[in-house]
Order: C-alpha cells, then structure tokens, then sequence
C-alpha cells in the first residue's frame, strides 16, 4: 500500500521556512497549542493532492495560502508543498519506487504541479493518484468540525455522502446530461410531430382521391378486359356453336331424308294395301254365302276401327294434357333435350306424366316427390345409359334416370290410419318399381299434429295435404305453401286426364268383346268362301291401319325435325351474325391481350358471368362520380417527400428512444452501485458501532426501495433501546458519527488518514474508545492526527509538537516516556 514517507512544506501558511517531516508507519500525531499551526499540516496534505476550493483549506483565495508575513518577518513569494509517497508497490501508475508530488502558488494564483519534478496538470495529479485511493475531498480527511456536520446534517444531505461513496455522483452526471438530451430531442419530436400530422393530414386527403382514381383506373382496366374477354368468348362461342349446329343441321338433315324416303314407302305401301283392300272387299261381296253374317261381322269391324281409332285419340289427347300440366304446376320444365330423349325408344316419361294424382293430394304429392317429378322413366339401365351419353355428345343438359330393372322400391306396411302415397297415385302397374321408389316410403296424413302423434312411435317420413313434411330424422319443413301453379290451373285438367284414362280402359274392355264376338262369328262362318275372304280382308285392313299409324309417327317426326332445322337454321342466321360482328371487333383489338393472366382467369367464366361482370362494373364507375386521376402523380411525389421527413420523424423518435433506454440503463446502474455499496457500509457501520461500543447500529433509507431518500442513522447503545442519531445525547451522536465515517473509510481503504481535531467533542472515555479503534486500525493503514488529547497523542507511534514563534509554526519531534504511554 501507498504510503507517506515525508511532507514538506515552504512559504505554505504558517511555515515560512522550508520543513520537512518524515512520517512512519502507524499513528503519527501532531499537537501544540491553539493557533500553532497544527491543522496547517491537513491543509497542506489537501492542498498538494489538487482540492481546488480554496475556501475548503481555510482561505479566502488561493494567494492567502502563501506566508504573509509578521512584525519581523516579511511575507513569502509562493507556498509550496511536497508530498514524497512510497510506491515501491506500484500503485501508483509511476515506474519509480518513491514518488514526489507537488504544487506551489504563486502571488498571482498560479499553481503549478510537478510528478518527481515535471510539470504536469492538476487533473494528471488527480488521476494518478486516485489509483491508489487517494483524493483531495476524500472520506479519508476528516478536518475540524466534519464530525459535528454529520450530526447536524437532515437525512437526504447524509444519503448523498453514499452516493458521493459510491460513486453514483458519475451516473447523476451522466443521467442529466441525458435528460437534457432528452428536452431537447423532446422538442424536435413535437415540433417534427406537429409538421408530420399536417403532412398526414394531406397525403389522408390525396390519398382518398388517389384510391378513388385507382379504383376508377382498375375499374375501367377491368371493363376493358371484361369487354376483350367477353368479344372474344362471345366470338369462341359463336364459332363452337355454328360448328355444332352445322354438324346438328347434317345430322337431322339426314334423318329427315330418312323420314321422307321411310313415308314414301310406307305411301306405296299404302296404295297397295289399298287397292288390295278394295279387291277383297269386292270378293267378299261376290262370295257372300250369308249375308246377314257378313253384315254383322262387317258392323263389328267397323265398331273395333272406331274404339281403336277413340283409344288412340284419348292418349294422343292424354300426352297434351299431361304438358299442360307439367307447365301449369310448374313441376319442371321440360328442356329440349329431355324432349329428344323421351322420343327414344325404352325411355316411359317423365314421372310427373306417367302418374295421376286426386285433387286433394297434389300438394301432398309435390312437395313429398319435389324434383323426383322430374325423373324419367326408363326400361333398363342400359337405355339410361345410352341417355346420358347422348345428352353428354350434344351438351344439351342434365337429366335423373329410374331404370326399372335396377331401381329398388320401398316395401313395409304404413303405419295405422295413414297410407303411403304409392298407393294414393294412379299409374300403370308397369312403373310399380319406380312409383314405389319415390312414393312408396312417405306416408300422407290430413295435419301437423296427426304426424306429430305418429311421429312417437312411428320413425317414418310423413306429408301433410298442405305441404307440412316431417322426415324420419325428426327433422321438420313447414308453414305456408305456395304452388308454383294453383289447383285451379290443373285441377281441371287433372279430372279430364282421369275421365280419358277410365274411358280407354272401357273402351279396351269393349274391344275385347267384340273380338269376342267376331271370333265366335268366324268359328261359325269357317270354311265358307266368304269367311275365307273377309278374314283376308280384316287382315289387310289391319296392317293398312298399322302402317298408316306408323306413317302418321313418322310424318309428326318428320314435322318435327323440320320444325328443328327451321330453328337451328334461325340459331345459325343468328350466330353468323354475332359471329361477323365479335370478329370485327376482335380485329380492332391487340390479338396478344388473350394472353394476359388476368384475361385468361376471366376467359374461365362464361358469357353469363361476364355479361354480369360488365354490367356491374359499369354501374361502380357511374357511381364512383368526379376523379381527380392527377392524384395518382401528386400522391407518389408527396409520398417520396412524406416518406422521407416520416423517416427523420422516425430517426429523432429512435434518438429518444435511445436516450430513455440509456437513462433506464443508467438509473438501474446507479441504483445497484448505490445499493451495493450501502449494504458494505451498513455492514462496516454495524461492525465499527459494536467495536467502540459493544452496541448495534443500523443504516436504512427512509423508503428501501428508493434510492433519492434521505439515510436513518440509528443505534443502541448497550443498555439502551435502538434510537434515530438525531434523538441520541451528543456524545453518543458523536460517537456513531464516527461510527459512520470510519465504515465508509473501511468501505473506500485509503493508504492514510488525515484527522484534524476530529475528537474535539469527545469526552475521555469516548475518546479512549476512538483512540483504541485508531490503534488498531493503524495496522492497515498511516493515521496522521491533530490533536491535544493525552488519551489519544498515548496512542501515537510518532509525535511532533507545534509552536508558533513571532508567527511562524515551527516543529519538534517528541518522544513520551513508556510510562506515561502505558497510563
């Protein structure tokens, strides 16, 4: 450790003449009377380790340090002091064993520092031997009345000697340069802030306009496309469709060639058969053996002709009706290619034509079946194949199949008081299989609440005659039904189509009575010549009537297909139009667009789609109303400038940032740098308190977790409760102030010690008590003392004695004898 070989002092106060004192380990103590000089020493030691206030060393300025003079003695030029430090430890950042610090004032002020004799600057001094723990200001100089001062002090004045310990006084620097930073940057942002909302404030208002002037762009853009798009789907569209109905006009061409090559035969047929018929009836006159017989069977033929031809109008008068129906009721329309393929041969019809249902039932039948009416029966599976491929080569649409050799009906006993409505419906036993399919699982109730008592014991799906449905899930569908035709359109329609069927099965039933009779009429005629010759003629008379049926099927399809032709003739006249006109627009336009992203996603849609598109993009752009499209410029201009002051903005709100976070940093810093060195202190205090006293002492804050408020100082001397220093008798105050300073000495070792009648408000045991605790902590570091106490100069392993003569201090060394050591 640092040690103080020697002082030595010229012109420095009292002492005129150069002195030098050498200083030994342990307690070196300086005593004399008032006035002599003794403090001077602590001054000096002061003085040459750089503490500039010179008001701190006893004077007014700087030049009163100097010797001024006596009576007989004139005054000094300057006052200079020497401190010779032993540093053979190397402490001090010197690479010599022994260094000599000084400063010497001149009249003037002017204080010069030298380290073993270069100048240097106080600020070299300072630094070099803080390194070793040695500081003009520092805890390790106690001068006349500090003592006192620490009791007098309020708490918040003793926490700062902790914070001046600790050395937070560094990061109370640093925070209010910070702070000051702070304002500053605080202002910027404002007055930034205030200029950037008007800024915003604009880009908000130019930004609406440019979002109005991008949408209207876009939207104009996406009209465009939607207009190439649709052109050229229309033109696609147009060119497919006259592929197809070309190809459409061959085919039926074709098969109407076929008609009228199958009429022309069927017409020579005809005339043949004819002609035949006329010879025969000729021959049966001529051979007539009975005539009456011949008259009879002649009548009978003539009665089966008129019920046939009857059953032949009432079903051709049946299928009209059952289209009437299906239009009234609205039980789906048929579309043309339904129509094609119920005239194939095996397809039946169409559910809603193949059954009758009473009035009552309609709704019941509608709503239980739903779009099942639309079903068409079929032969086999086969056949419903067939079906839909052909639907699938003419792209003519959608259709459900029942084959009856695949479809599986529903067969279980209905429950009690209700029927199924398979067995309600009137049809031909013939679609048993695909009625029973649609019909046969849901049985018909009168109301809601006769199926809701079914519905507890019965899982079964039920219908009501108003509409209301209750699945066999529990589910229910109800409240007011509206029929997409009234009863009153097809009810009528419905009673006559039931009136035609009943007569066809009467007028069958007639038919076979009397084929009955012209059987029983020919096993009485056989073997006559004219029997022979009326069963020829009933037999040409037959096939003339077949082939005329046949003939008149073929013409209606005939008559049909022209109706078709006429049509797609019309279609074609049509699309060659569309055509010609979508391809000179297409040829206005740049042939490369169909190749666009966007253009190929709407080229996905079709003519419907986009048709709607445009329309609804042409009413967006009628109601976004004016556009400021000069906008879209101004915009990306103030943006640049916006986006450019927001990043300033931005920088100086990130420099305030930064400095909140340092003054975070620094106050979390400085409050575990105070804090660890208040807990070293308490503890030293507590220690120091029981060596002098045997008592206990405590330090805390006023507020532990605040670091900014004042510092308790309490003790409990033995004996005695824990008191407040300010609350204690002025001996102990004293006492525990040394306590204090002394903890802080043991917190912050300093090689050597300064006290300068520090012990002036102890009495004798007190001091005795001080002097012991100074002995023993000589053994650790140089106690330089000034003192008139005999208990404390007993201490002492040096004394040197001071006098004043005609006002200059002089010094003499003085050796106690043992005895008067030992008392």
């Amino acid at each position: 450790m640092v040690k103080i070989e020697k002082i030595v002092l010229q012109g420095f106060k009292s002492f005129k003449r150069k002195v030098s004192i050498p200083l030994s380990d342990g307690v070196s103590i300086f005593t004399g009377p008032n006035g002599s000089g003794k403090s001077c020493l602590g001054d000096s030691i002061s003085f040459v380790t750089g503490r500039s206030s010179s008001r701190k060393l006893r004077a007014k300025k700087t030049q009163d340090l100097i010797f001024h003079g006596s009576k007989n003695k004139p005054g000094s030029d300057f006052a200079n002091v020497i401190l010779h430090l032993n540093n053979s430890k190397k402490e001090l950042p010197v690479n010599e064993p022994m260094v000599a610090v000084s400063r010497k004032v001149n009249k003037k002020g002017v204080s010069t520092y030298r380290l073993n004799g270069s100048v240097v600057t106080r600020q070299q001094v300072v630094d070099i031997l803080s390194q070793a723990g040695i500081r003009a200001d520092g805890h390790n100089i106690i001068k006349q009345g500090e003592v006192t001062q620490i009791v007098e002090m309020d708490a918040v004045e003793r926490r700062e000697i902790i914070d001046e310990i600790s050395g937070i006084m560094e990061f109370d620097d640093k925070k209010i340069k910070a702070e000051r930073e702070l304002l500053k940057v605080d202002e910027k942002v404002k007055e930034a802030e205030i200029i950037l909302k008007q800024k915003s404030e604009v880009m908000e208002k130019l930004g609406k306009e440019r979002e109005a002037a991008l949408n209207y762009k876009n939207l104009e853009k996406l009209l465009s496309d939607v207009k190439y798009a649709l052109i050229y789907k229309k033109f696609s569209v147009c060119e497919d469709g006259l592929g197809e109905i070309n190809k459409g006009l061959e085919e039926k061409t074709k098969e109407l060639e076929k008609f009228e090559e199958e009429i022309k035969k069927m017409d020579q047929e005809i005339d043949e058969e004819e002609e035949k018929l006329e010879k025969l009836t000729k021959d049966v006159i001529k051979a007539s053996d009975s005539i009456e017989a011949t008259k009879k069977l002649a009548k009978l033929s003539s009665q089966i002709e008129t019920k046939q031809e009857r059953i032949f109008s009432n079903k051709r008068q049946i299928e009209r009706i059952n289209e009437l129906i299906e239009r009234l009721s609205g039980s789906g329309t048929t579309h043309p290619g339904q129509k094609e393929i119920l005239g194939l041969e095996g397809v039946y019809g169409k559910v809603s034509s193949l059954v009758t249902v009473p009035g009552k039932h309609s709704v019941a039948v509608e709503v239980a079946a739903g779009g099942h009416l639309n079903d068409i029966v079929v032969e086999n599976s086969n056949i419903a194949v067939r079906c839909i491929k052909y639907l699938k080569s003419r792209k003519i649409g959608r259709a459900r199949f029942l084959p009856l050799d695949k479809i599986q009906s529903f067969s279980r006993p209905a429950p009690a008081g209700t029927k199924w409505l398979s067995d309600i419906v009137k049809y031909n036993t013939k679609y048993e299989n695909a009625m029973k399919y649609i019909f046969g699982s849901t049985a018909c109730v009168d109301n809601i609440d006769i199926a809701k008592n079914i519905a507890r014991s019965n899982r079964v799906r039920m219908v009501t005659l108003d509409g209301d449905l209750v699945e066999a899930s529990g589910a229910m569908t109800g409240g007011f039904y509206k029929r997409k035709g009234s009863s009153a359109d097809t009810g009528k329609y419905v009673e006559e189509k039931t009136r035609l069927s009943k007569e066809i099965e009467q007028l069958e039933a007639e038919l076979i009575k009397i084929n009955n009779e012209v059987e029983v009429l020919a096993s009485e005629e056989q073997g006559t010549e004219t029997m022979s010759f009326e069963k020829t003629r009933i037999n040409s008379d037959e096939k003339l009537k077949k082939t005329r049926e046949k003939r008149k099927s073929v013409y209606e399809k005939k008559l049909i297909y022209q109706q078709q032709i006429g049509k797609l003739n019309i279609q074609k006249a049509r699309l060659e139009a569309d055509f010609d006109n979508n391809k000179v627009q297409l040829d206005g336009m740049e042939d490369e667009r169909k190749n666009d992203k966007e253009i190929k996603e709407l080229m996905k849609k079709d003519v419907s789609e986009l048709s709607g598109i445009e329309k609804d993009t042409l009413s967006k752009l009628r109601n976004i109303g004016p556009v400021n499209l000069k906008s879209l410029e101004d915009f990306e201009n103030l943006k640049e400038d916006f986006d450019d002051f927001k990043e300033k903005v931005d920088e100086i709100v990130r420099e305030r940032e930064s400095i909140l976070r340092t003054i975070e940093t620094i106050e979390s810093r400085r409050r575990e740098t105070f804090m660890k060195s208040l807990v070293q202190i308490k503890r030293n205090f507590k220690e120091v308190y029981r060596e002098l006293t045997g008592g206990d002492a405590e330090l805390d804050l006023e507020l532990p977790d605040d670091i900014n408020t004042g510092l308790l100082i309490k003790a409990q001397p033995p004996g005695k409760k824990l008191l407040s220093i300010d609350s204690m008798s002025g001996g102990e105050k004293t006492l525990t102030a040394f306590a204090f300073l002394f903890a802080i000495q043991r917190h912050k070792p300093s090689p050597f010690y300064i006290l300068d009648e520090a012990d002036a408000a102890l009495d004798k045991k007190n001091t005795k008590k001080i002097a012991a605790l100074i002995k023993k902590q000589s053994e650790f570091a140089q106690f330089v003392i000034v003192s008139h106490n005999d208990d404390l100069v007993r201490e002492a392993d040096q004394i040197y004695g001071v006098t004043m003569d005609d006002g200059e201090s002089k010094i003499v060394g003085i050796q106690l004898p043992e005895e008067q050591k030992n008392n």
